[in-house]
């Protein structure tokens, strides 16, 4: 993408507010692109589009997300897939920028007791920081520890379980690296120190992303009514 096409799409960002409307318009529909994804969301995004929209009015800015559900049949028009006759199933998860003093407050709830037994979350900065709720922070732990979340799965006659989708620590660890380099990228579509600039840079250096996965693939709210609570 071309300095002028960016600057056409996303203006010039002076706050962290200018952010916040950007993702917002995105989850709406009415912006085609963000830095993260040249794609609109999905059609299956249109059920949790109002969740998605409170979160980024938040300063908690979606790059990732699905809804959950439960036994769908595959010839749904926009949760299916896979062979005829059979059913799907998704965990609700998110994934999302937010800054390292909101970061510190949402650690504490996921860590709760009550709440941990239902969530999975990895964590990174841009730092190279990594926490996740295997607390395996290390590069040798990832691989010899870390769980595996598979959060789309389809069962169809005649089959084994197919399990398409997973989330686990070492490919976030990976994009979690290519996801701040973006602001990096980002910010160098602007002149070095104008005020576009600074603010990408220091939300590079401050901010967290974060992937919460909901265990209570039953419960289509259950991810929505935690994190926005």
């Amino acid at each position: 993408m071309s300095v002028a096409q960016a600057v056409r799409l996303w203006g010039y960002p002076a706050s962290s507010r200018d952010i916040d409307d950007m993702f917002v318009r995105h989850v709406r529909g009415e912006l085609s692109a963000l830095p993260w994804s040249e794609e609109e969301l999905l059609a299956e995004s249109s059920t949790i589009t109002t969740h998605l929209a409170a979160l980024n009015r938040r300063g908690w800015w979606t790059v990732a997300s699905q809804p959950a559900v439960n036994s769908v049949r595959s010839t749904d028009p926009t949760f299916g897939w896979g062979p005829a006759n059979g059913f799907v199933f998704q965990k609700a998860f998110v994934e999302f920028f937010l800054s390292s003093a909101d970061w510190a407050s949402l650690k504490d709830r996921l860590q709760a007791p009550g709440v941990r037994a239902v969530v999975c979350f990895y964590a990174g900065n841009a730092k190279g920081d990594l926490v996740s709720s295997d607390n395996s922070g290390s590069a040798a732990a990832a691989t010899a520890a870390a769980s595996t979340n598979a959060v789309t799965w389809g069962v169809f006659p005649s089959k084994e379980i197919v399990t398409p989708t997973i989330i686990e620590e070492v490919s976030f660890r990976a994009w979690c690296e290519e996801a701040f380099g973006i602001w990096d990228e980002w910010s160098r579509v602007y002149a070095k120190g104008s005020p576009s600039a600074t603010l990408l840079s220091g939300i590079r250096d401050d901010y967290w992303l974060v992937n919460v996965i909901h265990h209570d693939f039953v419960d289509q709210q259950a991810l929505w009514d935690l994190l926005l609570a």
